[in-house]
């Protein structure tokens, strides 16, 4: 039985492509300090070992992170009913993320209270607007007639 995608499913799915893009790109700047750890003139140095272990350890679990976010968006843009679970489940779990970091940063200066404030709320908006979108009715029967 074929579905008509929902426009805002699409839009979901290329958010989501792009925090998976994120995550890739952010993996390789770890990879790129533990390299840079493991040739400089300290190499062999404890403190420097260890940061090239979680140079690595932070680029594989980062890359293990845009895999998942991509599979999920590939399944957002079949209508996999899992995949609108999984995405309810994250997405709240990013907000929810997003409250902690407001209040653990908040003393943190280097970062300008008016724009992590704003950024956060951006974060917080656009989840809120998926969360909203995802439990519609008409989209639940988008995915649930593609699984039909």
């Amino acid at each position: 039985m074929s579905v008509k995608r929902p426009t805002g499913v699409t839009i979901i799915a290329v958010l989501t492509f792009c925090g998976a893009a994120i995550l890739a790109l952010s993996s390789f700047g770890f990879f790129l300090i533990a390299v840079m750890g493991t040739t400089s003139k300290d190499g062999g140095q404890p403190v420097s070992a260890a940061i090239d272990g979680i140079g690595v350890a932070g680029g594989f679990s980062l890359l293990v992170l845009a895999s998942v976010a991509a599979c999920l968006a590939i399944g957002v843009l079949k209508l996999r009913e899992w995949a609108r679970i999984v995405s309810i489940a994250s997405v709240a779990a990013g907000i929810g993320c997003t409250i902690f970091s407001i209040f653990a940063f908040w003393s943190y200066r280097l970062i300008p209270v008016v724009a992590m404030i704003v950024f956060q709320l951006l974060v917080m908006a656009t989840g809120a607007w998926m969360l909203t979108y995802l439990v519609r009715p008409r989209v639940k029967q988008a995915f649930r007639g593609r699984t039909a």
